[in-house]
């Protein structure tokens, strides 16, 4: 049959009676054109009005209604290409397409389908596609492979202007578009604004013609224009005035917003009026984004959102260069902007980018006089451009600078991150729009053990309510307990899962609740091995393994050896847990290495005593630990991942006769793999009692061996924090987190801070299977609950 039957549930079927016919670009054409319609009329419902929300509705998060795949739709262009999906397996890849399209985050305004209207079978735009992406995965390199690509992109093209009228389609502007973004990240400014003038040819040879421009594809001018101008220099083709559909205008029901930030209030003197008009626009922005319970997820938003991002980084590139000093004004500005901007175009090249830029004309200016009067703007600016510069050669600049200037220019200005916090909130500055930048304090809450999940494995109500108490002081890092990778990976009663979309939908309503508290939560995620409870195995039908059969204990059961193929299929499965942790809105990942689970048995010798590649060498048993991290680097991003290791601890049967050497090897190729922060676990504990004897060992080994954020766990109490930070390891990035304390003191944060008397913890509720007694009935203190009601 080729007709199609509709339904009364709204799905429409369409026949097909071979592989072949599957194929087939007019029925794939029709089963995209209806879920797009069906999509756009589930848009139009909206929920009754909400007074507490910004825009007076409440917006519904689009990740309800995403698909599974991590390529969103996306996913239905790329099944005949096997290469495309090898490239989209890297995070890097994901963002590289912005700003033409959008593939990994839900900026549903600029998918691939709404911008081009087409497959992926168009030569020119196939090629260019797959050159954006291989660009990405090489690190921002030219090799062999990019090479084809371009060519063959650029053959095809070149055909194609022969004859402008058989050029102007939205393949072709889109391959163009892409070529001159690889270009512009290469700084090839003469090879940008050849392909950008032939955009310029074929717009104004669609003036003359009935040709329909997408709204997508005008974003992605205007964007690729606007980007290639800010790195290369090149002369641009279009503003913010060009389009109607990026036409903006200020609100003016919101009016009390465009105002100057106190900061740059007090600054206005210095700068030019069309400057401070630009300021007055991004701290709109940000008033918007701190409004409780606003969240920027549905499509109207954002391209509201998105309109105003344009009309700011316009302004802003067009305005007079006439000192350095401007300059790195004008960049920190741009920087702002465009971090506050949500889900748009929050993960492009243009921050890292922009973080450079302004690097250098801060260093440009180091001498001049300026900076003398306005050392709380340097700070301001950075802070800005440091938090958001790519790790490596760029942030350790920025360190080494605020190092210098603080020994110096900023000497008594600030003496705690509270001082801090208030310079940066007195220019333009927001928590919640810039999150994973920094946390607000140097003490958080780690992975615990609670057991108060459903029989099933998924998050309850009950916790819901246990992470909403301990994120009420804003600013705190969580650090949830590990969360189960796949149906295999279990053997505890009780402890939630990752693997499946309820557990997904789950923890979304946990994530939502912390970050509405002004929090940050990390999903800890682990495979318990043979540390695994032999009753809840057999119970669920779990096989107890390890990488051999050697048991935790006497007592314990042996588990089986795993096998080579088994271990791959671990390492996905903890990829795709990953992926689902970010889907459910964690800030990020924490791979549990650490107490004896499955990680940590393959990086011990104790545990691990195979002879193949996983085995019998350092360098083969950091292998499993190495393939993990660098898959779940690949799919949601290196800096959105932490390990936690416990080198000395014998929990569990474990702690190697010298882990010096092996957990040197696994600390130095997480940092070689870019991870955000490694979790450390002290010997003097072993899971959560403290050890009677004197300790002798030490982790400095490992605080020597990395650079960037260090997570302290076991022992510490309130009393010594501060000398843990500040005496014991200065210059490095150290947070002490608290467990037990944590779970007797919900405000723990709050209390530390104002040495308040903390509540006494129950051991004998840690671990209560679904028992609220020592979960939820912790008090806050009085002081807190003023300080709230104040």
């Amino acid at each position: 049959m080729d007709e199609s039957h509709k339904t009364g549930n709204n799905f429409q079927f369409i026949s097909i009676s071979s592989p072949d016919e599957a194929k087939d670009r007019d029925k794939r054409r029709q089963a995209r054109s209806h879920a797009a319609k069906q999509g756009r009329q589930r848009s139009q419902y909206v929920s009754p009005r909400d007074d507490a929300g910004a825009s007076g509705q409440t917006l519904i998060p689009w990740s309800i209604f995403a698909p599974v795949s991590a390529y969103g739709p996306f996913e239905t262009l790329i099944g005949d290409s096997p290469k495309l999906r090898a490239l989209l397996s890297h995070d890097a890849a994901r963002q590289a397409a912005e700003p033409i399209f959008s593939v990994a985050d839900p900026v549903v305004f600029q998918d691939f389908a709404s911008v081009f209207r087409t497959d992926l079978d168009d030569p020119a735009l196939l090629n260019a596609v797959k050159l954006t992406f291989a660009f990405a995965v090489t690190g921002g390199n030219i090799d062999q492979e990019c090479l084809d690509y371009q060519n063959q992109a650029m053959s095809t093209i070149r055909e194609r202007m022969d004859s402008l009228e058989s050029a102007l389609s939205l393949p072709t502007l889109g391959a163009i578009l892409l070529l001159a973004g690889v270009e512009a990240r290469l700084g090839m400014r003469w090879q940008v604004q050849l392909h950008m003038g032939a955009i310029q040819q074929l717009l104004e040879l669609g003036q003359t013609k009935t040709i329909y421009l997408t709204d997508g594809i005008k974003r992605a001018i205007f964007w690729q224009d606007l980007n290639s101008s800010v790195m290369t220099g090149s002369n641009r083709i279009v503003d913010h005035t060009t389009f109607a559909e990026l036409q903006w205008k200020r609100d003016p029901f919101a009016s009390t917003y465009f105002s100057l930030a106190p900061g740059f209030q007090r600054k206005s003197h210095l700068f030019d009026e069309n400057f401070l008009e630009v300021l007055r626009d991004i701290h709109a922005l940000q008033c918007v984004q701190d409004l409780p319970r606003y969240s920027c997820q549905n499509p109207v938003e954002m391209l509201r959102i998105d309109n105003q991002q344009a009309s700011i980084g316009s302004r802003l590139v067009d305005l007079p260069k006439l000192s350095n000093t401007m300059e790195a004004c004008y960049f920190a500005a741009y920087l702002s902007a465009c971090m506050l901007c949500c889900k748009v175009w929050r993960h492009s090249v243009m921050p890292s980018h922009v973080s450079l830029r302004l690097l250098r004309k801060l260093q440009e200016s180091n001498e001049d006089p300026f900076w003398n009067d306005n050392l709380d703007l340097l700070i301001w600016m950075l802070y800005m451009g440091g938090s958001f510069s790519p790790k490596g050669a760029v942030h350790s600049e920025y360190k080494a600078l605020l190092k210098t200037y603080h020994d110096s220019k900023f000497r008594g200005m600030y003496v705690s991150l509270e001082d801090l916090m208030e310079i940066l909130h007195d220019f333009i500055w927001s928590e919640k729009a810039y999150p994973g930048v920094e946390v607000k304090h140097r003490i958080g809450m780690p992975g615990l053990s609670r057991f108060r999940g459903t029989d099933d494995h998924v998050a309850t109500p009950m916790m819901k309510e246990y992470y909403s108490q301990r994120s009420r002081v804003p600013g705190t890092l969580i650090i949830t307990e590990a969360g189960i990778i796949s149906p295999g990976a279990g053997g505890y009663p009780n402890a939630p899962g990752i693997w499946r979309e309820d557990q997904v939908a789950a923890w979304k309503t946990i994530t939502d609740e912390v970050h509405r508290n002004g929090s940050f939560i990390i999903c800890q995620m682990f495979h318990v091995g043979r540390a695994a409870v032999p009753e809840i195995a057999e119970k669920e039908g779990i096989e107890i393994v390890s990488p051999s059969a050697i048991p935790m204990g006497q007592d314990a059961t042996v588990p089986r050896e795993l096998s080579v193929g088994e271990i791959k299929q671990i390492v996905k499965d903890f990829q795709f847990a990953a992926k689902n942790a970010i889907r459910a809105g964690f800030d990020g990942v924490e791979l549990h290495a650490a107490n004896g689970y499955l990680l940590d048995s393959f990086i011990q010798d104790v545990s691990n005593t195979r002879t193949d590649e996983y085995g019998g060498s350092i360098e083969n048993r950091s292998r499993f630990a190495y393939e993990v991290m660098k898959a779940v680097g690949d799919a949601i991003g290196p800096q959105r991942v932490g390990m936690r290791f416990s080198p000395w601890s014998t929990f569990q049967g474990m702690r190697m006769d010298d882990p010096i050497p092996q957990f040197s090897d696994v600390i130095s190729k997480a940092k070689e793999l870019g991870l955000a922060y490694i979790h450390l676990i002290e010997p003097r504990v072993a899971n959560s009692d403290d050890l009677e004897h004197p300790i002798a060992e030490s982790l400095d080994f490992a605080i020597n061996l990395w650079d960037g954020p260090i997570l302290l766990a076991g022992g510490y109490r309130p009393d010594n924090v501060h000398k843990t930070i500040d005496e014991m390891y200065p210059g490095k990035d150290i947070m002490v987190m608290f467990g037990r304390y944590f779970v007797a003191n919900p405000d723990l944060v709050f209390r530390i801070k104002h040495r308040l008397e903390l509540n006494q913890y129950d051991r004998s509720t840690f671990y209560a299977v679904k028992n609220p007694k020592g979960y939820l009935d912790y008090p806050f203190s009085p002081e807190f609950e003023a300080n709230v009601q104040a």
